[in-house]
């Protein structure tokens, strides 16, 4: 390396502590505990008080903790699942939505989840581009009647109409994504964007999904750094 490479990626190291350090500064941070010892994490103390968010507990949610003032629109959860990897609001389509699944019988429910590509930090990106992830003549569908096939095929395309993705980046087990759809044809187009961290062992994952106007970066970073400060049980 020459004397002028060192400075150069001596200056950036130095950008890089100076940015990470401006980040702390900048969020006072609250740890949140959860009360039988299974996980914890930390969250800025802007987002507001913490309580049991949405199907706290129900199915495979282990855990959903909503927050007064980050949570009062739609979504903004931290939301710990464990079993097959389910996204919260639709962000990859009804088919990996837990809440939306609950409108199908569990029978229904088991088949479509079936036909699904397990995500992951390697195939998030490719499978939030998609438009449909469920083929309605699947032969792992047979069993279902025609109609039940159509309300199958009529509910993948739940907010998911010309999805456009502004971002999407994997780093190590984490997914940082915003992505602009409409939920249906005519209606206004949204953003939904948040983080995801796939987990290993009896969690498939912890992550923070939100709708809504257009995300400033800050935004995307604290939640980023929400999914990234998770830590199993002391």
């Amino acid at each position: 390396m020459t004397v002028g490479e060192g400075t150069i990626a001596s200056a950036k190291l130095w950008l890089g502590a100076a940015m990470t350090l401006a980040f702390v500064q900048a969020d006072a941070m609250t740890e949140y505990a959860d009360a039988r010892g299974r996980f914890r994490f930390a969250y800025p103390t802007t987002f507001g008080i913490a309580s049991p968010g949405t199907n706290d507990g129900f199915g495979d949610r282990v855990a959903a903790i909503r927050f007064s003032v980050f949570s009062a629109g739609l979504g903004g959860e931290a939301v710990l699942t464990r079993g097959f990897p389910l996204i919260d609001l639709q962000a990859v389509g009804w088919p990996y939505d837990s809440i939306v699944l609950e409108i199908f019988p569990d029978a229904i429910r088991s088949l479509v989840v079936g036909t699904l590509t397990p995500l992951s930090s390697d195939n998030f990106c490719q499978q939030l581009v998609r438009e449909q992830h469920i083929d309605p003549t699947d032969t792992a569908l047979a069993a279902l009647t025609p109609q039940q096939r159509a309300a199958v095929a009529a509910t993948d395309q739940m907010r998911r109409v010309s999805p456009r993705v502004v971002r999407c980046a994997s780093d190590g087990d984490t997914v940082t994504f915003d992505e602009e759809v409409a939920f249906q044809p005519g209606s206004p187009r949204q953003r939904v964007y948040g983080a995801v961290r796939f987990l290993d062992g009896a969690y498939s994952t912890f992550q923070m999904v939100r709708a809504g106007a257009v995300p400033d970066s800050r935004v995307l970073e604290q939640m980023t750094a929400v999914v990234n400060s998770w830590t199993p049980g002391w």
